[in-house]
């Protein structure tokens, strides 16, 4: 016990960055970015104020059909399913990819004391990040129906099992697939295909789950069913994630033992699954980790050959190459770059392939009558997506404590920025040729809008990148303990977001102001003349920082 309370208070240090928390508060400007990273967070306040306010809307809703649990229900739903599916990012960056493991894994300590102390850790950040999702859901009900002392203790229990079971079913699917994929020469490629699959799968499950619950709904003597029993909502869209059902009849049945049943149930199942989690992690995550800290070679004899010294390539394409390999093998980066790009066509082909050809159909004779926005809708979701896959505006925070060597390497400025820029078009093509087929089974894609498509996209996708270059070459997150905070966890992600979004934004508007008053092709000149001005205006300043930076290095 001893043992793992060590490990816990270690990893936590880590995890929240407790131990330099004194030098940041001492560091200028350390302490003139938390201020920052304060005001940032303060400004939000009114958003999340409105969003409340629309919460309470919704109780009233819910309330006016007599089926207010369902409000519960909904709160307690998003937050497990949003824990599920991000889990698996944290999970994997946290168990297999953090840089304690090289000091860990050496001492005697079972693997689940390892997974346990760090589960713990990412359940402590769960809390940090789901409590204000959850709260005003449970405060809302709570206050509405004047509940009693009862009430507010379930309500405290389902709070801290609420991440327990998503987070364990995360470790489980993670150190199983780690296993699994753990195949020497051919790991990074299987790891690769097979989270990608994984997550299009686990998402397809669920909107599967949800139709069938919709169409449940859309039974004929459903609506006698809503008006005889106030909790038919929550059982027939509880089916999507049941311990979610579970939490919210327990605080909807709290006169009845029906209450203290469901929250004995959940509790139960939560420790089970997390016990399960424990068992499963002394017997295949040490099989699954290996792969990660041992070079593994080849029994046959290597052969180098007198050419291998003589090819050069320039020196952008190095640096593009190196990034692209660096995406590839890291599957925190895979998934927060190449993944989204991925998954976003992809499901929503999923969403209309679940629907039926009913909702396909109406889709297709809205889009084919507007074709020309058709095209200019394709263009900025590729431009939206160069911020949004996080490449460049987390090219350097990347590097890490290796930055130093990008100022040692006899590479220009100039090839740095063009071999990141390249890097960020090899995960913009890949989204383009997914959205080509998302278009072309909706049956909405010619030739002309590929062409303007690709181009204007790639195009766009240029300045959008430079942006985020010179937001994380003025301000990198250099030192982290392991990949996730250098891209989930990195201020300059949303930082570029806003900037990258207000960008897409202002081009979008003049674009639409334009398209009463100009033909089509003049519109598609504006826009590549809008992007080309762009880049060639924040390149300057681009490399100016990225120079100031790089003379900085010690």
């Amino acid at each position: 016990m001893n043992r793992i309370l060590a490990l816990i208070k270690m990893d936590l240090s880590i995890t929240f960055g407790l131990s330099a928390i004194r030098h940041k508060i001492r560091n200028r400007n350390d302490m003139i970015q938390m201020i920052i990273l304060g005001i940032a967070l303060l400004s939000l306040i009114p958003a999340y104020l409105m969003m409340v306010s629309g919460l309470s809307r919704i109780y009233y809703a819910y309330l006016n059909i007599g089926q207010k649990s369902m409000f519960l229900l909904t709160g307690i739903l998003a937050c497990q399913v949003i824990i599920l599916f991000l889990g698996i990012l944290y999970v994997m960056s946290k168990y297999y990819f953090s840089n304690d493991l090289n000091i860990l894994v050496p001492l005697p300590l079972k693997p689940k004391e390892i997974i346990g102390a760090k589960f713990i850790s990412l359940l402590i950040y769960e809390y940090i990040t789901t409590l204000p999702l959850l709260l005003p859901f449970i405060i809302i009900y709570g206050v509405n129906e004047n509940a009693n002392i009862l009430y507010w203790i379930y309500s405290i229990i389902i709070l801290v099992f609420l991440p327990v079971i998503p987070l364990s079913i995360s470790s489980i699917i993670v150190m199983l697939f780690m296993k699994y994929t753990n195949i020497r020469g051919k790991k990074d490629l299987l790891r690769t295909i097979g989270y990608i699959a994984l997550i299009i799968v686990m998402i397809a499950f669920q909107l599967k789950m949800q139709n069938l619950a919709q169409r449940a709904i859309d039974n004929e003597d459903f609506l006698y069913k809503i008006i005889t029993d106030s909790t038919i909502l929550v059982r027939s869209l509880g089916i999507v994630f049941p311990p979610s059902m579970w939490a919210a009849l327990s605080l909807s049945n709290l006169t009845s033992i029906s209450g203290f049943l469901y929250i004995l149930l959940f509790v139960i199942a939560s420790i089970a699954v997390f016990y399960i989690m424990l068992f499963l992690s002394d017997r295949v995550f040490f099989q699954g980790l290996i792969g990660n800290l041992e070079v593994s070679t080849s029994g046959r004899k290597a052969r180098v050959k007198s050419s291998d010294f003589q090819r050069q390539s320039p020196s952008c394409i190095a640096i593009a190459m190196k990034e692209v390999r660096v995406l590839l093998r890291t599957p925190v980066y895979l998934m927060n770059s190449i993944g989204g790009v991925v998954l976003m066509p992809v499901l929503m082909v999923i969403s209309f392939f679940i629907e039926g050809e009913e909702s396909l159909s109406m889709i297709k004779m809205l889009l084919e009558t507007n074709q020309r926005i058709v095209n200019l809708i394709g263009v900025g979701f590729i431009v939206v997506l160069g911020f949004l896959n996080s490449v460049c505006c987390t090219t350097f925070s990347r590097e890490g404590k290796n930055m130093w060597i990008q100022r040692v390497l006899p590479v220009s400025t100039k090839d740095q920025i063009i071999g990141r820029i390249l890097s960020s078009m090899f995960v913009q093509v890949i989204g383009i040729m997914v959205l080509y087929g998302s278009m072309a089974y909706i049956r909405v894609l010619t030739l002309e809008g590929a062409l303007i498509i690709a181009v204007l996209g790639l195009l766009g996708s240029i300045p959008v990148g430079e942006l985020g270059m010179i937001i994380d070459a003025y301000r990198p997150l250099l030192n982290w303990d392991n990949p996730q905070k250098a891209m989930k966890q990195n201020l300059n992600v949303i930082i570029c977001m806003g900037i990258g979004g207000l960008y897409v934004f202002g081009a979008g508007f003049l674009i639409y102001k334009l398209m009463d008053t100009v033909d089509l092709l003049v519109i598609y000149g504006i826009a590549a003349a809008i992007f080309i001005v762009s880049s060639l205006i924040l390149y300057k300043p681009l490399e100016k920082i990225i120079e100031m930076r790089f003379n900085s290095l010690e």
